[in-house]
């Protein structure tokens, strides 16, 4: 017999069953997915609203890769007993506090951490160094006041931060390294402190929205360090029209 045959048509008892059925699908499951979806974005959401205090071991200095991790009296135990290793990396993290006594934010500490959200840094007046691609590619970060008693950022400290609109650069600062600020396409201002003796090559590379710069006389600044701003562009055009 062909399957036409053996099929037996639904009666209408059944078909207003499964159109109840969907109607309540559609009035009750699926809100309720929606409603338990938006419960556990705020939920998120409020866990990576915190501040999170690094934990680092007393007498530490140098801050590395490895002592960025963050800590909280809550989610601490849950986050590092090592049940949930993929949580490790921090990802929605937006606000460190960097302890007082270190003086040296080490190589690629928030690049190698991921910190992909990371939005703003307290840093304290320890601190006299930031290292090599520290920041480099936080691209959420938006604005980074560093403190008196920096004397040196280091190459790519902050290159491709995206987002970075605001740096305060302190007095005490000396060095700014090559690419230091490379790529930072939002950052519109900078002031470059009078103790600055070095510009290194590429510093503001590609900073497209950079037209206000306060530059001190007798800096040395690397032929290249404003490669690609408006500021840069404006100085050439200025040259040009000279007689």
């Amino acid at each position: 017999m062909s399957e036409e045959t053996n099929h037996i048509p639904e009666t209408d008892g059944q078909l207003r069953a499964k159109k109840r059925k969907r109607r309540v699908r559609f009035a009750i499951l699926y809100p309720a997915i929606l409603i338990a979806l938006s419960f556990l974005c705020f939920f998120l959401y409020r866990i990576a609203d915190f501040v999170h205090v690094c934990r680092i071991e007393p007498g530490t200095t140098v801050v590395d890769s490895h002592s960025i991790k963050p800590y909280d009296p809550v989610f601490d135990g849950l986050f590092r007993s090592g049940k949930y290793p993929k949580l490790l990396p921090y990802l929605m993290y937006r606000h460190y506090v960097i302890p007082d006594g270190v003086t040296e934010i080490g190589e690629s500490v928030f690049l190698e951490s991921g910190c992909l959200f990371l939005r703003s840094v307290e840093i304290p007046g320890s601190v006299k160094k930031i290292g090599r691609s520290a920041f480099s590619e936080c691209c959420n970060l938006t604005t980074i006041e560093l403190p008196e008693g920096l004397e040196t950022i280091d190459p790519m400290a902050f290159r491709k931060c995206v987002n970075l609109k605001r740096v305060e650069l302190p007095n005490s600062l000396k060095t700014i390294g090559g690419g230091a600020f490379a790529g930072c396409t939002a950052l519109e201002k900078i002031r470059i402190p009078d103790g600055v003796t070095e510009i290194g090559i590429g510093a503001f590379l590609g900073c497209s929205s950079l037209a206000d710069i306060e530059l001190p006389p007798g800096v040395n600044v690397a032929p290249d360090a404003f490669e690609g701003t408006p500021y840069q562009q404006a100085a050439e055009k200025e040259r040009n029209t000279q007689p």
